[in-house]
């Protein structure tokens, strides 16, 4: 069916699945039903591109740790976050979560999934074909699988993996959805409203509200929340004429989660050997490298799951020249008017040498000194959360405010790791941290752009929002899909999981409506 939605006041839409949300989560689950005969509305608040107008409404409120203001993490749009400018020339990074993360350990109150890692790997198989990826041994996390050359840095304590790059944004699945006789796919259309029937626990209807104002009531049998780790949060909280659903045990929006991101030291490689080794962690197109503390270190020592990247530092990187740069090419995929461009500019024209130094250090140099950056996980913690905020939209309905709550032993646990990082490149001649920070800055932590947590998954209802099969434990038909139902979050980007995991929803939801 045509991407377009009537302009009638009060069109009704009867789905068997309505979808809300249109990202790599909605998209997944829309694509596996196409063909199949279940009726799929899809609901996008934005449109087929990226939209100032659209990104308005992602507006909120930040509290505690700083955040990456929550319209510039977030992409309304077909495809979702897939279509942020930072992602569109490199690419994400795409990992499966590793088997430590989904267990249930003392450093991690609160945590544990209702399955194991094992159980998602034919899922796992299945999206990373989706997401254009080549295969790679999931049970081992072998690097040298795929026939690559053996990694620098491998020891009992620490370990080499890699993260795969993939270019997939979901383009690629409108044709299929506009196609499909049983899907509808409605942009410029965001959610004003949940409606139950509290008698039968059930969803009754969704009103969305275009552009234009005009309205349309869909009324599914199933109702399937992917609008991301804050937004399916939001919804929730304000769901039922600001009752709320889903939160009978004051759950909904809280354990949000972020990965932790920050430079820990700079590392002196030892020599001219160890300098070409280095390369394997980022002289490639399709991966890069990451090292990380072995699972039964982690568990010894009580560590959280971190992944550590080697970044090269060229020495002009330091000059205004570069660090002009380095504003202008934030400043145009942020803000249309860029303050000082004339300055800005002045200062890159000036110094064309030091320019040219970095983009040639970057291609050919064998830099000596390394950045060393770990993104790691936070323990779940109960006072992170996503909340609603003082402010409203133009429906009249309140913003998101999210409250980021690292600790001091989530910082802890990083600083532990990098020392133990630091005794195996001495160890093993490698090369050697400096300005390695004895306490790791809580003003150095930043997050990620990866919003988890926020309606996480436990078969007890009163730990967790939804249960295995990311159904709302309280509503019979309402199911949530993406990172907001991780429980943890791991040293993985969340993408290629969100995928596994809203395949194997989408099976769940094809058995339920095929066979009551």
């Amino acid at each position: 069916m045509p991407v377009a939605l009537a302009n009638s006041e009060g069109e009704d839409v009867d789905a068997d699945v309505c979808i809300i949300g249109a990202g790599p989560a909605g998209i997944s689950i829309a694509r596996e039903l196409a063909g199949s005969g279940i009726r799929v509305c899809l609901l996008e608040s934005g449109g087929l591109n990226v939209e100032r107008r659209a990104q308005r409404l992602s507006r909120g409120e930040i509290d505690g740790y700083p955040l990456h203001l929550l319209e510039e993490s977030r992409v309304r749009a077909f495809g979702g976050t897939l279509r942020h400018p930072h992602l569109m020339d490199g690419g994400w990074a795409a990992r499966p979560l590793d088997p430590i993360d989904f267990e249930s350990r003392p450093e991690r109150p609160e945590s544990g999934w209702p399955f194991d890692r094992d159980h998602l790997i034919p899922y796992y198989v299945r999206a990373q074909h989706d997401c254009g990826l080549a295969p790679y041994d999931l049970v081992n996390g072998d690097p040298t699988a795929d026939g690559r050359p053996a990694a620098p840095v491998q020891d009992v304590e620490v370990e080499t993996t890699l993260f795969q790059f993939s270019d997939a944004d979901f383009q690629d699945a409108l044709p299929l959805l506009t196609n499909s006789s049983n899907v509808r796919v409605l942009l410029h259309c965001r959610v004003a409203g949940i409606m139950t029937d509290p008698s039968r626990g059930r969803v009754e209807s969704i009103t969305a509200v275009r552009a234009d104002r005009s309205r349309v009531v869909v009324r599914p049998r199933v109702v399937v929340l992917a609008t991301g780790g804050i937004e399916n949060a939001r919804l929730l909280l304000t769901a039922d004429n600001g009752h709320g659903l889903g939160n009978e045990h004051d759950l909904v929006g809280r354990y949000f989660g972020e990965r932790m991101a920050l430079p820990v030291g700079n590392l002196v490689l030892s020599g001219r050997k160890t300098v070409d080794d280095a390369a394997f962690f980022f002289r490639r197109n399709d991966a890069t490298g990451a090292l990380r503390i072995t699972e039964r270190i982690q568990r010894d020592k009580g560590l959280l799951n971190c992944a550590f990247y080697l970044v090269p530092r060229p020495a002009a990187a330091a000059t205004p020249a570069i660090r002009s740069l380095s504003t202008l090419h934030k400043a145009i995929v942020r803000r249309p008017r860029i303050d000082g461009l004339g300055t800005h500019l002045r200062n890159v024209v000036g110094d064309l040498p030091a320019v040219a130094d970095m983009a040639l250090s970057a291609v050919v140099s064998r830099p000596r000194t390394l950045m060393l950056r770990a993104q790691g996980e936070h323990a779940p913690n109960r006072d992170s959360r996503v909340s609603l905020g003082s402010h409203r939209d133009d429906l009249g309905i309140p913003v998101a405010r999210v409250t980021w709550q690292p600790t001091a032993r989530d910082r802890e646990s990083i600083r532990t790791s990098t020392g133990i990082l630091d005794a195996v490149f001495r160890s093993s001649g490698f090369g050697y941290l400096k300005t390695m920070f004895d306490d790791v800055p809580a003003t150095l932590v930043e997050g990620s752009h990866h919003h988890m947590g926020t309606t996480r998954m436990n078969v007890d209802p009163r730990k967790g929002v939804v249960d295995a099969d990311s159904r709302v434990h309280s509503v019979a038909n309402l199911y949530v899909a993406g990172s907001s139902v991780f429980p943890t979050y791991g040293a993985s980007n969340p993408t290629l999981t969100i995928v596994a995991l809203s395949l194997r929803l989408a099976d769940h939801l094809r058995s339920v409506l095929t066979h009551g």
